[in-house]
């Protein structure tokens, strides 16, 4: 694993003259891979173009990264990496600074060599003198290729959950990893660490690091005591003597106000805090943002606490980057949703929403914001759904995590249900054992509204335990299927895990009905 020295230069980023000429012929040769998969619509180019510019020149990204004007920053956590670092890049770019991002998601060291390499010239060296700010969500486990390649200004961590167990492992080791890399970042880093999560909070324990807390200080946002059963909790123990920690307040999983009973470790005050959240269903949240600067109310379109943290760490990293409280709210109250998180797409007079969930503390919040949102008291609505289930390599190929979310909300949920994803059937089983299904679930072809995916019908209307439901593995006819259940003027909810919002994404782009997700990229 590459290592840097605290203070020093990033590795590869000082050039001799075939080193610039390496440089050169890696950007070359790169952009040409790109530009000719797009040509060819075979994909992006975000992530193949960087695999092959860094066989050639394995510290491009340092180089490159050297030249950034005004730095870099690094986004990293188990959820809400691209939320955060676009809600971040729109911060910086409201206080005046051309920004480069990764927005079309290659989050791992090719991604990030591929995202510098387009913004750079055939001789090697950024476009405008590198006069720009650079903004990166980075893979968690990338994350220790990245960072030393790049000494950025500012490190993001915004959470961390159970996520894909086979490639990550346990909570425990990823933070150990994390903290083995910030001690070797240099001293003019500044981490923003989420207060509320006790994991990242104590990642600066211990090292002669800046850190600024953003957290949530509203007593209303508390999970509801009905609420409390469906949790997963995936850190139970003090980061410092692994005591069983207290919780005065829990906003969900392991996030809230905590504190150690036995060493007296507890939550560091916010120096960015949020104050009277209100959820606005599933078309945004508002709320108090308090900062060293002022304080102002601010609105954003998204849906769900979890956003509300991801604009804490952005208006925490965008202060310490330069942008004033004015610009920061202004640029969170213009924030759009992001590719597949909470987007919207407009169906022939319908609406589709992809709400990304690839594990179970983010389904359960996504769940939990399609009931009605967890910070009021109505009763929930119901919505039609299409769930979807995949187990590739980027979703993590164990899809045990499905019993551990809190899928018994469907039951109450749904007005329509539709299940797809190369693991559907798994998901349909599960449907049937969180109270959804009343009868065995067939698996077949894709049949119209209301009836089991044989084309039979399904037992009776849509109540808790006999909900019509549709089993199909392929996306296309899934979509149809999901579709045919919703009226004009309503919207289909798309819940999936990574590979299956790309999928589902891919196909509203091939029938025109959504823009391929690396056009309009900033230069």
């Amino acid at each position: 694993m590459a290592t840097a020295q605290r203070g020093g230069t990033p590795r590869g980023a000082r050039r001799g003259p075939l080193g610039r000429v390496r440089a050169a012929a890696a950007v070359i040769l790169g952009r040409t891979a790109g530009a000719t998969l797009r040509r060819l619509r075979l994909g992006g180019g975000t992530s193949l173009p960087g695999l092959i510019a860094t066989t050639i020149d394995p510290d491009l990204a340092s180089y490159l990264g050297a030249q950034l004007r005004h730095g870099s920053a690094v986004v990293t956590g188990t959820n809400g990496k691209t939320t955060t670092s676009g809600l971040l890049a729109a911060v910086l770019r409201d206080a005046g600074l051309r920004v480069w991002h990764n927005r079309e998601g290659a989050n791992l060291l090719r991604g990030i060599t591929a995202s510098l390499m387009m913004r750079a010239g055939s001789t090697g060296r950024l476009r405008a003198r590198g006069a720009a700010v650079a903004v990166f969500e980075v893979d968690e486990e990338a994350f220790g290729l990245v960072v030393p390649r790049l000494h950025p200004r500012v490190i993001v961590v915004n959470n961390l959950f159970r996520d894909q167990l086979d490639r990550y492992g346990e909570v425990d080791l990823v933070a150990e990893r994390w903290r083995t890399i910030l001690a070797n970042v240099p001293t003019s880093t500044v981490l923003a660490l989420n207060a509320d999560d006790p994991t990242v909070a104590a990642l600066a324990d211990g090292l002669p690091l800046e850190a600024v807390y953003f957290g949530v200080e509203d007593p209303g946002a508390s999970t509801p005591s009905r609420d409390a059963s469906g949790e997963v909790i995936d850190t139970r123990t003090c980061p410092r003597c692994h005591a069983t920690l207290e919780y005065s307040r829990r906003f969900y999983s392991h996030v809230g106000h905590w504190s150690c009973p036995a060493c007296g470790f507890a939550r560091p005050q916010p120096a960015f805090r949020a104050l009277a959240v209100e959820a606005r269903d599933l078309d945004a949240m508002s709320f108090r943002l308090e900062t060293p600067e002022g304080a102002a109310t601010v609105t954003l379109g998204l849906p769900g606490l979890y956003n509300v943290y991801n604009a804490l760490a952005a208006a925490a990293a965008g202060a310490r980057m330069g942008a004033t409280l004015d610009a920061t709210r202004t640029a969170i109250e213009r924030f759009t949703p992001v590719f597949g998180r909470a987007e919207r797409i407009s169906v022939d007079g319908r609406e589709v929403r992809i709400l990304l969930a690839k594990n179970p503390t983010g389904l359960n919040e996504v769940l939990r914001a399609l009931a009605g949102g967890s910070l009021t008291g109505d009763a929930p609505v119901t919505r039609h759904l299409l769930l979807m289930l995949n187990d590739r390599a980027a979703d993590g190929e164990d899809v045990s995590w499905i019993w551990d979310a809190d899928y018994e909300r469907v039951a109450g949920l749904a007005r329509s249900l539709v299940v797809s994803g190369n693991r559907a059937p798994d998901l349909a089983v599960r449907m049937k054992y969180a109270g959804v299904l009343g009868a065995p679930v067939p698996i077949g072809a894709a049949a119209g509204p209301g009836a089991g995916s044989n084309g039979a019908s399904a037992n009776g209307g849509p109540t808790a335990g006999d909900l019509p439901i549709t089993v199909e593995p392929r996306v296309g006819p899934a979509l149809d299927a999901a579709l045919a259940n919703v009226a004009a003027g309503e919207t289909l909810y798309v819940v999936p895990t990574y590979t299956a919002m790309l999928a589902i994404r891919g196909e509203l782009e091939r029938r025109g009905y959504a823009p391929r997700y690396w056009e309009n990229l900033d230069r």
